[in-house]
This record gives structure tokens, sequence and C-alpha cells, in this order.
């Protein structure tokens, strides 16, 4: 049994229908994050929730980068967060102690501001905000 030229181009269609379909579905399915620097200098060895970055020169962003899951802190991003600055390694800033509104999500689209403090102790850390946010301790 051979099929019609016809009936070939709608299998094809369908086919290329359903991969366009899966391809889309299996996206939106998936947290895409973007990062911009706006801690005022080049971080290198950029690693954030496990995915290295690498260099991340100030003032820019990254493309948006997959994540399987991403934690917050109610709606602020709490994520692991470590590079270099001047050659010196640098960690996140650990500003929240409570875990009442710590949360996982795992779909969406974000954009992060990257932002750099000093803690308590003097030393440098690294913090993200959401886009064009500024957090409780930052002046307005």
């Amino acid at each position: 049994m051979e099929l019609s030229k016809e009936r070939k181009i709608e299998l094809f269609i369908i086919l290329i229908l359903s991969i366009i379909a899966m391809t889309s579905f299996m996206n939106l399915r998936n947290l895409h994050v973007k990062f911009i620097n706006k801690t005022g200098e080049q971080i290198d060895s950029l690693v954030i929730a496990g995915t290295l970055i690498g260099p991340l020169k100030n003032g820019s962003s990254t493309e948006y980068i997959d994540y399987k899951k991403f934690n917050f802190d109610d709606s602020s991003p709490y994520e692991q967060l470590s590079g270099l600055l001047n050659g010196k390694k640098i960690t996140q800033l650990n500003w929240s102690w409570c875990g009442t509104g710590r949360n996982t999500k795992s779909k969406g689209s974000y954009i992060f501001d990257l932002k750099k403090q000093i803690n308590e102790e003097g030393i440098t850390c690294l913090y993200l905000v959401n886009h064009n946010e500024k957090m409780f301790w930052e002046e307005n």
C-alpha cells in the first residue's frame, strides 16, 4: 500500500507541528533566568545556583539560562552565589535567617540584578534582587 503525495505531505506537516508543540511545551515547563551585573565591577568565575556562568562584565547581562528550579524567600531570589571580584572569592549575602518564606519555583521567566554588599563582618558578598527593585536595606 503506497501513500499518495498529498497524504505524505499531510503526515509531514503533522509531524512538524507535533515537534514544534513538544518543543514549546518543554520550554514553557522550565524556569528561564537572566542576570544583570550591577556590582560596579566585573565578576569572574560566577556561579549561580550551581550553574557556572563564567565572567560577567559590569553592566552586562547573561542570556536566559534554563534552571530546573530556583530558590526564593517570599518573592525575592535567594540562591547560592559565588565568584571572584579582583581575584578575591566572594559568596552570597545571607540576608534572611528565617525559613518561613522560603519556596522553590520551577516555571516562568525572571530577570534578576546581581549586586554586592558588605556584610556585618566587613566581607563583600553578592546578592540577587528582582530587576530594577531594591532590597529593604537599600536607600530609596
